[in-house]
């Protein structure tokens, strides 16, 4: 994952999710936009039980490896 997002990229997110940012919002988001990028590739990635917690009471060895 590229830790740069393409000028006419960022822009089109923000257009497109309505924000209206100064400049000094738009080089602040840019600077986690790496990280906000990992996030989103994790969420889509298959999750065992363990992804939930709270909701299961029995974990299995291969859980907590």
């Amino acid at each position: 994952m590229s830790a740069e997002i393409p000028a006419e990229a960022f822009e089109f997110l923000l257009a497109r999710a309505g924000l209206k940012l100064t400049e000094e919002q738009k080089a602040e988001l840019k600077t986690v936009y790496a990280g906000i990028a990992a996030m989103a590739e994790r969420v889509r990635e298959p999750r065992g039980y363990m992804a939930e917690p709270a909701h299961i009471y029995d974990f299995g060895e291969e859980d907590l490896a």
